[in-house]
């Protein structure tokens, strides 16, 4: 979805275009092995941690179904790449790598592990963009941004979950350097921080369509609100049940922002 909404939002898509289907579908195997090599490599922290949303320890597929799973989504994703322009095929090629590299290495390195989740977000959004006229405009550039604080606002808070088993396997992050209660004041800090930029483009000229834009205004109230809220209960508790009514709350609010910044567009 993420790959259509920046499409329109750039006013790129305005039909039925192939090159939007692959490059949905890059995204759509991007994601499979990116969470199959991810549970693979995590599973022993995962089962430290009780991470009974995660299939290998509930022994729902084997380690080696993950892995093949893995291999084979990334070998998709290149095939796939090759028939996209130039721009965007460099873009998804240069990217899949850093995603292996993620969960063999980068993710127990301090901060990097959640930069680099981030970037996924802007990964996609200019990938929207890129494949039609290997242009980024403004308003991409802006939402990119606040998806990549997002981002990473979310990942230091699901690190709160695991901080035991990141302990005792040696994985810095926000939480196992400084504590929980540092992170979730990081977090928090970011959410507050898109529940500022959320409605600038209404303020400022970012683009034409959403500037003095009232229906934009109304509509990007909600997920204001519910990013204050959330900031409110993730400072109150940093429970793993917390911590997982929120991570599911977040998803939501990010949809529904995107919904909000379509109505402004389209309308």
């Amino acid at each position: 979805m993420a790959i259509l909404v920046s499409g329109i939002l750039a006013g790129d898509l305005r039909g039925f275009q192939v090159e939007y289907v692959v490059s949905s579908t890059i995204i759509f195997f991007s994601a499979i092995g990116s969470f199959a090599f991810n549970d693979y490599f995590d599973f022993e922290v995962d089962k430290r941690n009780n991470r009974v949303d995660r299939p290998l320890v509930l022994g729902l597929i084997s380690r080696k179904a993950a892995l093949f799973t893995g291999i084979g989504s990334m070998i998709c994703v290149f095939l796939l790449s090759l028939n996209l322009n130039p721009l965007a095929r460099f873009l998804v090629i240069f990217s899949l790598p850093l995603f292996y590299l993620y969960s063999i290495k980068l993710k127990r390195i301090l901060f990097v592990n959640n930069v680099l989740i981030a970037s996924a977000y802007v990964i996609t959004l200019f990938l929207g963009t890129l494949v039609s006229d290997n242009l980024v405009e403004p308003l991409i550039l802006y939402f990119a941004m606040m998806s990549f604080i997002v981002g990473l606002a979310t990942e230091i808070m699901i690190n709160i979950i695991d901080v035991e088993g990141d302990k005792a396997l040696k994985i810095e992050t926000l939480s196992t350097r400084f504590g929980i209660k540092r992170a979730a004041q990081t977090s928090a800090f970011l959410y507050l921080l898109i529940a500022i930029l959320d409605p600038l483009p209404f303020f400022l000229l970012i683009d034409s369509r959403l500037y003095l834009d009232y229906l934009f205004l109304l509509a990007i109230l909600l997920p204001i609100a519910s990013y204050l809220s959330s900031v409110k209960d993730l400072l109150r508790e940093q429970t793993p049940k917390r911590i997982f009514k929120l991570k599911r709350r977040i998803i939501i609010t990010m949809q529904v922002g995107s919904i909000a910044y379509l109505l402004g567009v389209l309308l």
